[in-house]
C-alpha cells in the first residue's frame, strides 16, 4: 500500500566513493545488484562515470567537508515500473531544477517486516554545489566559491539545504506529486506529509469522521536494523521497540480494513441518495404526469414476477390436488389482467410523451454518463484478470506455509538459504549432464567438472544450516511460534481467497451489465479509445521485444565468451585491450599478405622491388607484434591460473543468470500490458459492432426502457454491489 516516507541526510567526506557503490549495487555492495531497478545521473563532462565524480568529491573538498546531501523516498506498489520512474524523474526536476549533479537509483526487495509485500524506495544523492553555468575542470569545480571572479572558484554551495523550511518544502512538494499521480491513475488511495494528529485535525475540519477514527493510532515507526536482526541479538530495549512496532502496525492493518468497509458502506449509502435524485428528477421531467410512471413500472415489473412463479408452480406439480390447481389458474388470470391495465395505462401515457424533448433529454444524459461507464468497463475487465492472477498464487502460497513462517522467523535468513541450495542443485544438474556427455570443449568440461566439485561443498554447508534454522524451531516453546504464524498466514490467505472470489464475481457481473447499459456511444468516443489502445499496444510490443531481445543475448552467450570477460576482469582489462591491439594487427597482416601476392611474378617484383621490400618489411614487423600478443595471452592466463578463473567464469554466469532474469521479467510484463491492450480492444470492436447493429433507439416501442434505462443504470449498480458487499464483510472478522 503506498505510505508517506521522505528524509533528508548527507555525507561528509570519504562517504562519496562508498555511497555511490551501495546505491549502484557495485564494488563492495554487489550483493545488492539484483535490488537496482533504475539509475540516471547528472554529471559534468569531465568524469567518465558516477564512481569517478564522488570519489573526486571524496578528494577535492575540504577536510569535514560535506559530498553530498541525499534524499530516501519510498515510491507506491500500486503504480507500475515505468510511471514510478515517470513519478521519481518530474520530483527531481521540480526540487532541483536541473541546477545540481546528482546520481539517482530505484531499489526495490521484500520488505523486512513482510515477505510477500515488496519495499521500493529511492536514493537521490547530489551534490549541494549550485551550478551557475560556467564550465569547471575537476580541479576548480570543488575549490571554495569566489564572489568577485566566479570562474576563477567552484560552484557555491546553496545552504538552504540545511534549513527546517527548505525540508518542509519539498515534503510538501513530494506529497502533491505522488497523489497526482495517484489519482491520474484511479487508484483511490492518497498520501500525507503531515503528522497522525495533524491529518485527523485536517480529516475533522472537513467532516471526514471516518477518517478521523481511522487516523486515532500510534505512528508505525522503527529504525530498519531492528527488523533484520534475530531475537537473541536485540537488547531488553529494542525487542520492547520491536514488540510495539508489530503491534502498532497490525492495528493500523485493521483500523484500514475497517475504514474501507465504512466507506462502501457510505458509498452504498451515496446510491441510495443517487436513486432518489434521479427519481425526483424523472418524476418532475415535464409535469405531473410523469410522477407515477415509475411506481408503474415497479408494479409491472413485480407482477410479471409473480405470474413467472405462478407458472413455475403450475409447471412442476402434475400430481396438484384440484382446488389449489383452480386456486393457481385464478390467480394467473388476475394478474395477467392487472399486467394488460397496467401496459394499457402505459401505452397512453407513451402516446402523450413528447417524443423529441424525451429523446434530446436522454441522449444528453447517456452522453454524459458514456465516459464514466467505459472507464468502469474497462478497470473491471483489468480487476478481473489481476483476481484471476492473485487466486492463481494463493494455492501455492498456502503449500509453502512452513517455508513462510521460518522465513519470517529467522528474518529472511531461511528462504536466501533456500533460494541458494535450489539454484545450487538446479546448476548442479546441468554441469554434470553437460560433463558425463562431453558436451563441451576440453576448458568448458575442466571448468564444469570445478563446479561440480565447488557446489557440492557449498551444498554441504548451507544444508546443515537449513536442518538447523528447522531443528531450532522444532522445540515445543518455538513451535507453537511457528504454527501460530501459520495459522495466521492461512486465515490472512483464506480471507484474500474470499475476498479475490467476491471481487471477481462483482467485477464479472459489472463487465456484463456495462455491455447491456453502453447501448448508445458517439463513434468519436469509441474511435478515441481504440487509437489510444493501439498506441498503448505498439509501445508494449516494442519494450517487450526490446526486453526479450536483451534477454536472449545473455542467453545465447557462448562460454568463450564468459571466459574473456572472465580474463578480462581478473586481469584489469589488460586482455580485451590485447585483444583489440591482436585483432588489429591480424587485419594488417592479411591486407599485406594480399599486397605481398600481388607482386607474384618475376616482372612485378623487379618493378617494385622497393614496394615490395617495403611490404615484407612491415610484415616481419607486425607478425613479430603478434607473438608478443600470443605470449602476453599465455601469460595472462598462466598468472590468473584454473582456480581463480573458475570463479571468476562462475561468478559471471551468475551475473548472467540475473540480467536474463530481470529482462525476461521485464517483457513478460511488457507482454502482459500489450496483451491486455489488445484484449480492451477486441471489447471495444465488439461492442462497436453491437453499437453499429442497434440502429433505432429510440422508437415507441422502446421509449419505455430508454425512460428507466437511467434509473436503472445506478439501482442495477447498486444492487449488485448490496449483494457483493454483504459477501465481503462476512469474510471480514476483525478481532483485536
Amino acid at each position: 500500500m503506498a505510505n508517506y516516507h521522505l528524509n533528508i541526510s548527507y555525507g561528509r567526506v570519504g562517504k562519496g566513493g562508498p555511497h555511490i557503490d551501495y546505491i549502484l549495487g557495485q564494488n563492495k555492495y554487489a550483493n545488492k545488484e539484483n535490488e537496482i531497478e533504475y539509475t540516471n545521473h547528472n554529471l559534468p563532462n569531465w568524469c567518465q562515470s558516477p564512481k569517478e565524480f564522488w570519489v573526486a568529491s571524496d578528494d577535492k573538498e575540504r577536510v569535514n567537508g560535506t559530498v553530498y546531501k541525499e534524499i530516501r523516498i519510498s515510491l507506491p506498489n500500486e503504480l507500475s515500473k515505468e510511471k514510478n520512474i515517470e513519478l521519481l524523474n518530474e520530483f527531481i526536476d521540480t526540487i532541483l531544477e536541473g541546477k545540481y549533479h546528482y546520481s539517482v537509483a530505484i531499489h526495490s526487495k521484500e520488505s523486512s517486516y513482510k515477505t510477500e509485500i515488496l519495499n521500493t524506495h529511492a536514493h537521490i544523492m547530489f551534490s549541494p554545489r549550485e551550478l551557475d553555468g560556467i564550465e569547471r575542470n575537476k580541479d576548480i569545480f570543488f575549490k571554495r566559491f569566489n564572489a568577485k571572479s566566479p570562474e576563477l572558484g567552484g560552484c557555491k554551495k546553496n545552504t538552504d539545504w540545511n534549513n527546517i523550511e527548505k525540508l518542509l518544502e519539498i515534503r510538501k512538494i513530494w506529497e502533491d506529486i505522488q497523489n497526482k499521480y495517484l489519482e491520474n491513475e484511479k487508484i483511490n488511495i492518497r498520501v500525507s506529509c503531515e503528522t497522525l494528529d495533524k491529518q485527523r485535525e485536517i480529516a475533522l475540519e472537513k467532516g471526514d469522521y471516518l477518517l478521523a477514527e481511522s487516523l486515532d493510532r500510534e505512528p508505525v515507526n522503527i529504525d530498519g536494523f531492528l527488523l533484520k536482526k534475530s531475537e537473541d541479538e536485540l537488547s531488553e530495549d529494542n525487542k520492547r521497540k520491536l514488540e510495539s512496532f508489530k503491534l502498532n502496525r497490525e492495528i493500523k492493518e485493521l483500523k484500514d480494513e475497517i475504514l474501507n468497509l465504512e466507506r462502501l458502506e457510505a458509498e452504498k449509502s451515496l446510491k441510495k441518495d443517487a436513486i432518489k435524485e434521479i427519481d425526483l428528477e424523472l418524476n418532475n421531467f415535464s409535469d405531473s404526469k410523469y410522477k407515477d410512471i415509475l411506481e408503474t413500472h415497479e408494479k409491472l415489473e413485480g407482477i410479471n414476477i409473480q405470474i413467472l412463479k405462478v407458472e413455475y408452480e403450475l409447471l412442476s406439480n402434475f400430481n396438484m390436488e384440484k382446488n389449489r390447481l383452480d386456486s393457481l389458474n385464478l390467480l394467473l388470470k388476475e394478474l395477467n389482467k392487472e399486467k394488460l391495465s397496467l401496459e394499457e395505462y402505459l401505452e397512453r401515457f407513451e402516446e402523450t410523451v413528447q417524443k423529441d424533448e424525451f429523446k434530446a433529454y436522454a441522449e444528453e444524459k447517456l452522453k454524459n454518463s458514456f465516459n464514466t461507464m467505459f472507464n468502469i468497463f474497462n478497470q473491471s475487465n483489468y480487476e478481473i484478470r489481476k483476481a484471476e492472477s492473485i487466486l492463481k498464487n494463493i494455492p501455492r502460497q498456502l503449500e509453502n506455509l512452513e517455508t513462510t513462517s521460518l522465513n519470517i522467523l529467522t528474518k529472511g535468513e531461511y528462504l536466501k538459504l533456500k533460494k541458494q541450495l535450489d539454484s545450487n542443485n538446479s546448476n548442479l544438474r546441468t554441469y554434470k549432464d553437460n560433463y558425463e556427455y562431453k558436451l563441451g570443449s576440453e576448458k568448458e568440461l575442466n571448468f564444469f567438472k570445478s563446479e561440480i566439485k565447488r557446489l557440492s561443498e557449498l551444498n554441504k554447508i548451507i544444508l546443515p544450516q537449513i536442518e538447523k534454522i528447522k531443528s531450532d524451531y522444532s522445540t515445543p516453546e518455538m513451535k507453537n511460534k511457528k504454527i501460530r504464524i501459520e495459522k495466521s498466514i492461512e486465515s490472512k490467505l483464506l480471507k484474500e481467497k474470499e475476498l479475490q472470489e467476491s471481487i471477481l464475481l462483482d467485477r464479472k457481473i459489472m463487465v456484463l451489465i456495462l455491455r447491456k447499459k453502453l447501448f448508445k456511444a458517439d463513434e468519436s468516443i469509441l474511435e478515441c479509445y481504440l487509437s489510444k489502445n493501439e498506441d498503448d499496444v505498439v509501445k508494449s510490443r516494442l519494450r517487450a521485444s526490446k526486453a526479450f531481445k536483451i534477454c536472449n543475448y545473455f542467453k545465447d552467450m557462448k562460454f568463450s565468451d564468459i571466459e574473456r570477460l572472465a580474463l578480462n576482469s581478473l586481469s584489469k582489462g589488460r586482455y580485451l585491450k590485447a585483444m583489440k591491439k591482436y585483432r588489429v594487427l591480424n587485419q594488417k597482416r592479411i591486407e599485406l599478405e594480399i599486397e605481398k601476392d600481388s607482386y607474384s611474378t618475376l616482372s612485378k617484383k623487379l618493378l617494385h622491388l622497393g614496394s615490395l621490400s617495403k611490404v615484407n618489411k612491415d610484415l616481419k614487423t607486425v607478425n613479430e607484434s603478434l607473438l608478443k600478443l600470443e605470449k602476453e595471452f599465455k601469460e595472462i592466463q598462466s598468472s590468473i591460473g584454473d582456480k581463480k578463473l573458475y570463479e571468476e567464469i562462475s561468478r559471471i554466469i551468475k551475473l548472467k543468470d540475473a540480467i536474463e532474469d530481470r529482462y525476461n521479467a521485464q517483457g513478460k510484463m511488457f507482454e502482459k500490458s500489450y496483451k491486455f491492450n489488445e484484449f480492451c480492444n477486441k471489447e471495444i470492436n465488439k461492442l462497436k459492432r453491437e453499437l453499429d447493429t442497434n440502429t433505432n433507439q429510440f422508437t415507441k416501442s422502446s421509449l419505455k426502457a430508454n425512460y428507466i434505462n437511467l434509473r436503472g443504470k445506478i439501482l442495477g449498480n447498486y444492487l449488485i454491489d448490496f449483494e457483493i458487499e454483504k459477501k465481503k464483510k462476512k469474510s471480514f472478522e476483525l478481532n483485536f
